[in-house]
């Protein structure tokens, strides 16, 4: 039997930053706050998972790992790359024979061998919001063991596009592989050879100037369907447009044959981009595109709001506080640090949630730890004492978990009754967040959340 390929899509845009590679792990589980207000499931708890580190705490793993080798990472400013993102994907026309289950299993046996044997953390996550079934992976660009870099060249590209093929042969899914590596590109344009000639000598032929006026129109922001772009061609450029099925064609006013018909030409005969299914691949992609500049534009503007530039930042002599507003944002976090007794060189920091409590500190959304020390004083003989409870009994007795992991985890800490001095030795270890991880599991299963309801929903009707 010959080689056979599946799609392995690489994302050539890179996480360079701390911010960049929190977004992406965010996207990817589907926690982004857009994502969470639209109502938007990606992936389930049951269908993500990481091999060589916590699932829910990559990002901070990775860069523990890049620390343990010292290699440098920038929080905000895009220098050094930290992860790679790349996907799989199956064909629409193997659903049925494709459970989520399956692709989770699937992709778990691709990200061992193709990552997790080789020395790199991965994490993976199979979604569920679209048609098509697919995989994505954040991959860590540092070896855990000798700290070289992720190499995705041409070479491993075809080995992941070879090994994923034969995944898909193996699980007899025929759609979603092929023979040959290369897949035809839509987007090329086809020229003849009078055409040739003629652009040689720098004249614009009756076929160029139809795919000018089409590119202009499929480009524009009117357009987003297909009636659209004939429309506007129509409206503007006074061309003919006949749409039979999938069979178009155009014909200017101005070009006749010698009985005086107008010369049409097949949406085929000026390439790919130009037929039913071809513009209609491009409009997709162009809305999708629009969205996710709308996104970003969204997130600069959120960043511009507490955000300097670092490099025109000078210190001054004379000691300032967090409260005194002419300081910038990275000098507070600095004051934070130093006065929590974060170490950066600590490879056990749990960065993301001293990250976190700081901005709400800076934006003055948190009470101080002495007033939430003189709260918990004031409700101690009315609260229970979770700390000489059982996990069992804590579980049934706190209420539902919310989906703010990180809210949870500052209530955790408060339940746990940690005082100042045990939050600075304490507060930012791993084994702290992973206890409070254990607990919030418990409570999902003892409570339940949407998306598992949902999902039992789902599959009770598929039962029936």
């Amino acid at each position: 039997m010959g080689a056979v390929y599946g799609n392995v899509k690489v994302n050539y845009s890179y996480c360079k930053s701390v911010a960049q590679l929190k977004s992406a792990d965010d996207y990817i589980l589907g926690r982004r706050k857009e994502q969470i207000a639209d109502g938007v499931v990606k992936t389930q708890n049951h269908l993500y998972n990481a091999l060589g580190c916590n699932r829910d705490n990559f990002s901070n793993s990775i860069l523990m790992t890049r620390k343990m080798h010292d290699k440098k990472y920038s929080r905000y400013k895009q220098k050094e790359i930290l992860a790679q993102k790349l996907s799989i994907s199956f064909h629409p026309d193997d659903n049925d024979k494709l459970t989520y289950e399956d692709a989770y299993r699937i992709a778990e046996e691709f990200a061992r061998e193709i990552f997790w044997s080789k020395g790199y953390e991965v994490l993976f996550a199979v979604h569920t919001d679209t048609e098509h079934i697919h995989v994505h992976f954040l991959v860590s660009n540092c070896n855990l063991r000798d700290g070289k870099s992720f190499r995705r060249g041409p070479a491993e590209l075809k080995e992941m596009c070879n090994f994923f093929g034969e995944q898909c042969r193996e699980h007899g899914l025929t759609h979603s592989y092929r023979d040959t590596y290369y897949v035809k590109d839509k987007s090329r344009e086809r020229c003849n050879f009078a055409e040739y000639q003629i652009k040689k000598r720098e004249k614009l032929s009756f076929r160029e100037e139809m795919k000018i006026y089409l590119r202009n129109a499929i480009n524009t922001p009117e357009t987003r369907t297909l009636e659209d772009v004939i429309q506007y061609v129509k409206d503007y450029f006074m061309m003919d447009v006949k749409l039979r099925g999938n069979t178009i064609s155009y014909a200017l006013p101005y070009r006749r044959k010698k009985n005086g018909e107008p010369v049409s030409v097949r949406g085929k005969r000026l390439g790919e981009r130009f037929t039913v299914s071809g513009i209609t691949e491009y409009l997709e992609q162009k809305e999708k595109k629009r969205i996710e500049y709308q996104r970003i534009e969204a997130d600069i503007e959120h960043m511009k709001e507490f955000l300097r530039d670092y490099d025109e930042w000078e210190k001054e002599p004379e000691e300032k506080s967090l409260e005194d507003n002419n300081i910038s944002f990275y000098e507070g976090f600095d004051q934070f640090c130093e006065k929590e007794d974060i170490s950066e060189a600590d490879e056990d920091i749990f960065y993301g949630a001293a990250f976190e409590e700081f901005n709400r500190e800076w934006q003055g959304e948190e009470d101080s730890i002495e007033e939430v020390l003189s709260l918990e004083e004031e409700a101690k003989d009315e609260s229970p004492d979770y700390k000489k409870m059982p996990l069992a009994e804590r579980v049934v007795i706190l209420p539902k978990p919310t989906e703010d992991v990180m809210e949870e985890l500052r209530m955790y800490e408060k339940r746990m009754g940690y005082d100042k001095d045990t939050m600075r030795s304490m507060r930012y270890k791993m084994n702290v967040y992973d206890e409070f991880l254990e607990e919030y599991e418990a409570r999902k299963k003892q409570w339940g959340t949407e998306k598992i309801e949902n999902y039992k929903k789902i599959k009770e009707r598929g039962e029936r």
